[in-house]
Formats: C-alpha cells, structure tokens, sequence
C-alpha cells in the first residue's frame, strides 16, 4: 500500500487550509463598497418605512436609488491590490449602455411620464365627496389622469419605477464581485430575519399601533408594513434568499471538506421567517410558502440521495431537516398559531366572501381592461376609474366598498400600463431569464431558490396585489439583477 497516500479526511483537509490560509484576497473597490452599502441602506429602508407607502418614504427612497446611481457611474482607479496584476482605471458608463434594462427602463419611465402630461379624466370633489371627470387630450397619446399627488397619480408612481430603475441599474454597474453580491443577499436575509422577529414580538406585546407608537388606517398590519398580505409578500422573498444563502454555503463547505459553515445559522434565519409568515394570518402568501419550502425540501433530499462521491451521508442532511422541522413545530405551538390554521382552512373552504369578492373584482377588470387594452388608463389610476365598472357588477354592489387596487397584479398592470408598457415590462423579465437559462441557474442553490421564490410570488400576484406596494416591487427588481449578476460570475468562476 503506498504509504503517501492520506489516512483521513483530515489530511486532504490541511492542504486545502493552508492553500486558503495563504491565498491574497483581491481588495473591493471603495467606490464599489459604497454603492454596495448605499444600496444595501436602501433595501434595509424599504420595508421598516412602512413597506414605502406613504410620500415621505418614496422620497427618501428615491434620494438614495439616485445617489447609488450617482456612485456607480464614477469612474475607478484599480491598482494592484484590486486586480491582482496591473493597474488602469475603468469608465463605468459604457457598461450602462450596454445593459438592455437600461433603455426599457427610460422607456416605460418616459411612457408613464406621458401619460402624466396627457390626463383625460381628471379629479373633481365638492368637500364631501369626489368623482372623475372626462377632460380634453390628445386621443393618439398614452392617456393618464389628473388627480392629487396624496391620492396616487402617474407622477407618484413614475417616483416608485424611478426608483426601482436607478437601482437596478446603480447594481449592474457598480457591483463587479460575487462578494460584494454575497454581502448584499447575507444584508436582505438579515433583515428579513429582524422584521420577521419584529412581527412575532408584535403578535406576543403589541399595543394594537406599528412600532407600539404609530396608528394604522389598517387594523390587518403586521411587522413594519400596514397591510399583512403586504408584509408576508415581502417575508417569502426574503425566505428564498435565506434558503439559497443555506443550501448555497451547505454546498460549498461539502466541495471544500470544511468542518463547520453558516448554513445551519441561515436555515435557522428560514425557521423564524417561516414562522412569522405563518402567524402574519395571510392565507395565500401562507399557500405560497408551503408550495415553495416543499419544492425546496423535495429538491434537497433528491439532490443528497443522488449526490456522490462526499464523505457525509444523505442521511445526516435528512435528520437535520427533522431537527429544523421539530423547532419549526415548536414554534408554531408557542405561538399558539391554531388561529392562522384555522382562517386558512376557512378560506380554503370559501366560508368567508373574501376570495369570492376577489373573482368578482378581477372579472370587472378584466372588463376594464378589454376597454383599454391598447393605451391603458395611466399609472395610478385603477382606483379613480375602476368604480365605474364596479357599478356595472351586481354582486359588487351588493358588497360595496372601495377597491384601491384589483387584488391582481397580473390585471392591474396591463390595465394602467397598456400593451406598450407591459411589453417593455416583460422584455426585461425576458432578458433576465434567458441570462439565467444561459447560465444554468437551476445548478446554484442560491440561485434557484431565488428564482423559485421570486417566481411564485408572481403566481401570488393573480389573487392579490404585492407589486403595489413600492418595498415588494424594488426589493422584487433588484433580486431579479442581482441573482442574474450572481449567477454569471458564479459560473466564470466554476470554469476559471
């Protein structure tokens, strides 16, 4: 027997450690470190502002996307201990041109602008009541309305998509290293984490206001935002990153033989974001997640008893996910979540009208739409037009009440937006998924539980409204970059 050959695992372990031990990590750029923070700051921002719904928050939020763009595009000095070899410095601006979110991006910016300066309908009220009044405009112009900025219009939403945009394309650019990636995906878990906790003291503590001090027009609120489907939406994307991060590091210290890595901390982090989506009463996001951790946990299991060549068993992997699920249950039982069980089997069994107003809403929509399929009636305008049709719905008048928004995303958008909008809307989604196809995206944990969450959540959206909501809609945009960004340079660096 050759006596060179190592005894243990041990022994490949240590050359692994000092090749590591002794490896030079390349420096980040400060400029990238600070579009990496700034943006960072941003998504941390979004859903403690109260998911971003009122004015002051979108402002704010609109500071920040346009200060992360700002950063992105300086040009950078590289030296030696960024690069590793030579040093030049690198113009930023010819990678905006290049990336095709960019110009689909102005380009629906520019539509929504215009049907902000072409309003056919416009805001009338008399002190105790308001109705919407046909005005002059250009007939062959995207039409819009004109109503006031704290009641939603084209403008408000043209400073939510502004937003959203410049993010996006602030991260394209400026963000050139899967660490800087890495950071931003551990921040948006993290944070997931703290609002998911902050939504389960509120359950145990809460005085009936957000934060213990601020009153909601909602009574249905929970965590930071005012709406519980709102904040459950939020926590499933936030579960998908955490889970990706999980399978991603479980992964990665396998082909590293390492002795210990964060996955257990992170599946950990999806326990009590699970928890807390649970226990946020809100019956579809619920449905979604279920559907989403069995995906998951079916594709885990498959992928430890196929897996070879590995000195951990299937097994191992198999006992700690009934070790996670025991906490899981506890949890659950200290929470005492039989309430949130039982309103989902009373949905489930349509013993409430809830679900049913819901098909009623989307039937007159979908009329609505078919009246403006072409042009749509303006960004923002659904609530100020829909009572129209509401009136044409019997079954609506007999449950009257104000419907701000479809509760179906998949509606409202082509409704507002028309044809031309939507279509630029669905060539950018189209763009990121052919470079994820591309780039064999299903081989990544990380990136495939990301792309499965973020893709759910779009069924959600049939039979509610999470894309309203201006947290949801950029957190939602900028994953989709940034896993598409991941992914990439991920597969650079499995060839390298």
């Amino acid at each position: 027997m050759d006596s060179s050959l190592p005894k243990s695992v041990t022994d490949l372990q240590r050359p692994l450690d000092h090749f590591r031990a002794n490896k030079k990590r390349l420096e980040i750029h400060p400029t990238e470190k600070l579009v990496l923070w700034v943006v960072c700051a941003h998504l941390v921002f979004l859903p403690w502002a109260l998911g971003t719904m009122w004015g002051w928050a979108q402002f704010t939020s609109f500071a920040l996307a346009v200060m992360g763009f700002g950063l992105a595009l300086l040009p950078r000095r590289y030296t030696e201990e960024h690069t590793g070899s030579n040093s030049f410095r690198l113009v930023m601006w010819p990678r905006l041109v290049r990336f095709p979110i960019f110009w689909l991006g102005a380009a629906l910016l520019g539509y929504v602008a215009l049907q902000a300066l072409n309003p056919a309908w416009a805001f009338v009220t008399n002190g105790k009541g308001w109705w919407m009044q046909k005005i002059e405009h250009t007939p062959w112009l995207p039409p819009g309305v004109d109503t006031p900025f704290e009641r939603w219009n084209p403008w408000r939403l043209l400073l939510v998509y502004s937003s959203a945009w410049l993010t996006v394309c602030a991260l394209w650019v400026g963000l050139t290293r899967r660490r800087s990636l890495q950071t931003l995906f551990i921040v948006v878990a993290t944070n997931g984490l703290l609002l998911a906790c902050f939504g389960i003291a509120q359950r145990l503590l809460g005085n009936g206001k957000i934060f213990w001090f601020v009153d909601s027009a909602n009574p249905a609120f929970f965590s930071s935002f005012v709406y519980k489907n709102h904040a459950s939406a939020y926590l499933l994307l936030t579960l998908a990153v955490t889970c990706g991060l999980a399978a991603w590091y479980y992964l990665r210290g396998l082909r590293r033989l390492e002795k210990s890595n964060p996955s257990g901390v992170f599946t950990f982090f999806a326990t009590c974001i699970a928890v807390a989506i649970l226990t946020s009463y809100a019956r579809g996001a619920t449905l979604t997640m279920l559907a989403f951790l069995a995906i998951c946990v079916a594709v885990f299991i498959g992928h430890q008893l196929l897996m070879k060549n590995t000195t951990r068993k299937p097994i191992v992997a198999v006992v700690l996910l009934l070790v996670f699920g025991f906490f899981l249950k506890t949890g659950l039982e200290a929470l005492n979540t039989g309430e949130a069980w039982s309103r989902l089997k009373i949905g489930l069994n349509r013993e409430d009208a809830s679900l049913a107003s819901r098909e009623w809403a989307t039937e007159s929509a979908v009329a609505m739409l078919q009246d403006h399929w072409t042009t749509g009636v303006g960004a923002g305008a659904f609530r100020h037009l829909f009572p129209i049709y509401q009136h044409q719905n019997p079954r609506l008048i007999t449950h009257p009440m104000f419907w701000e928004h479809a509760h179906n995303d998949i509606v409202q958008f082509p409704i507002e937006l028309g044809l031309f909008g939507v279509g630029l809307i669905a060539a950018s989604a189209a763009y990121l998924l052919l470079s994820l196809t591309r780039s064999y995206f299903w081989e990544n944990p990380l990136s495939g539980c990301t792309v499965l969450g973020s893709g759910l959540l779009v069924i959600y959206a049939w039979w509610d409204f999470p894309f309203q909501c201006p947290a949801i809609l950029i957190t939602w945009c900028v994953l989709g970059v940034a896993i598409t960004l991941w992914t990439k340079l991920e597969e650079m660096n499995v060839r390298g």
